[in-house]
């Protein structure tokens, strides 16, 4: 399989030149045949400050948890309890385990972060601040050793 990495900015291909060169070298290199060419979005890795986002708002629910119940959560055991309920796996026996952030997307990392937000607010009356508010900073503060 061939791949490569190209952006298009501002309605034009950056190095199209460069691009086209490279896709006519391989329908050269290739033999007779029949084919199918596929042009995909790059997808991007979850980035640092989607993973240092949920991991304060996990350290939140922690303490939330912790207080309601006098149960001693750690943000570990919020993240198994959402990584199950919202990113599944089922094993062959049907037994539901975490999945994992790890490999999402930033789009998907976002997706799992807008519904753990919801959650949060809906069900167990948390509110967890965006990194975008004004607000955040300070109220991050209290519930991770990052800042």
């Amino acid at each position: 399989m061939k791949a490569m990495q190209f952006i298009k900015s501002k309605g034009a291909v950056e190095n199209e030149i460069g691009v086209v060169s490279q896709v006519r070298m391989w329908l050269g290199d290739i033999t007779n045949g029949e084919y199918m060419l596929t042009l995909e979005r790059a997808k991007k890795p979850r980035s640092n400050e989607q993973n240092k986002l949920m991991w304060v708002w996990f350290n939140c629910i922690a303490q939330s948890w912790s207080e309601a119940t006098g149960a001693g959560f750690t943000a570990q055991d919020v993240h198994d309890a959402f990584c199950i309920t919202l990113l599944p796996k089922t094993l062959p026996n049907g037994t539901r385990i975490p999945g994992s952030t790890k490999l999402l997307t930033t789009d998907q990392m976002t997706e799992f972060l807008n519904k753990v937000q919801a959650e949060a607010a809906t069900e167990y009356g948390i509110t967890l601040l965006s990194a975008n508010d004004p607000m955040y900073d300070l109220w991050a503060r209290q519930y991770t050793t990052y800042y």
